[in-house]
């Protein structure tokens, strides 16, 4: 029997199933060029940032089941009196790489409600469900809900989603996404990479950090990371964001996420904006995360 919560999430779901193919010819349409604006992490923002941005906020805080809706693009969250689920997103993940046709996509975590809302510093503990769309030659969903990571597909002509099944994640994979500037890798990270391209790893990192991780499920595995590094201290991913969903569907997917020495989703949110280092792939090689994390605390 389903359950008020399950009913709830189901809304949910149905909201981004419908947003999707309108966010599609939004990106297609839309503006690309730079705007006066800086989102609160300092980012310059695209217009079409912003119009995606409230097209997901509009729809979001009109659902009878979110309570409480926070943007990557805005400041600070916005609650209403009732609604038992929370949920925060990032509209237009990887959007400086947008006016060159690369892949982006929009992601999303849910959260029951709590008394203290996205404040809650251990919400990363706490997500529900999370998913992600992507916006390229296809238009796809990921949903993780249950320990499951389920794949949907868009067909345009029938105007309906395609279930796909479900995404596993290799134990052992071929390719390595590494975020970053290498000017600002410290000397132990760049060690670090080299031992996979020794290894003959494959590099594919193409500035969106959901297309990275897409292509890991979907593509014989690997690990994204984006550490530490010497101009972002803290790591430039933001948690609520960025690395609390796509850790919540790696973990979901048989793989592992890590800020260097603690899982992602037990790392404590300081506030709204706050970033992490992460690294999310195939157990295999997160298992060679500890040695190099040895390593650079013996440096």
């Amino acid at each position: 029997m389903l359950t008020k919560g399950h009913y709830m999430q189901t809304e949910i779901l149905q909201a981004l199933r419908s947003l999707a193919p309108k966010i599609y010819q939004a990106i297609k349409k839309g503006d690309t060029s730079y705007t006066e604006g800086y989102n609160p992490t300092a980012d310059r923002q695209l217009a079409i940032d912003l119009a995606v941005d409230a097209l997901i906020f509009e729809t979001l805080m009109g659902l009878k089941s979110v309570g409480g809706v926070m943007s990557e693009e805005r400041e600070e969250a916005h609650y209403k009196d009732l609604g038992d689920f929370l949920v925060a997103f990032d509209p237009l993940d990887g959007s400086s790489v947008v006016g060159a046709n690369f892949l982006v996509g929009s992601i999303f975590s849910i959260y029951a409600r709590t008394p203290l809302g996205f404040k809650d510093s251990q919400i990363g503990q706490k997500v529900q469900m999370a998913a992600y769309i992507l916006y390229g030659a296809k238009l796809e969903l990921v949903i993780s809900i249950d320990k499951q990571v389920q794949h949907e597909l868009y067909d345009e002509y029938q105007q309906i989603w395609v279930k796909k099944g479900d995404l596993k994640l290799q134990e052992k994979g071929k390719n390595i996404a590494p975020g970053g500037s290498w000017q600002y890798f410290t000397q132990e990270y760049k060690a670090f990479l080299d031992h996979f391209f020794k290894q003959g790893y494959r590099l594919r990192y193409s500035g969106s950090m959901v297309a990275d991780v897409h292509h890991l499920l979907t593509r014989e595995g690997g690990i994204f990371c984006y550490p530490s590094t010497y101009d972002a201290p803290q790591g430039k991913l933001r948690k609520l964001f960025e690395v609390y969903p796509l850790a919540f569907i790696v973990e979901n997917a048989g793989g592992e996420g890590s800020d260097g020495n603690t899982r992602l989703l037990n790392t404590s949110l300081e506030e709204l904006h706050a970033k992490s280092p992460c690294f999310l792939g195939s157990k295999v090689e997160m298992q060679v995360l500890p040695t190099w994390q040895n390593h650079l605390k013996q440096s």
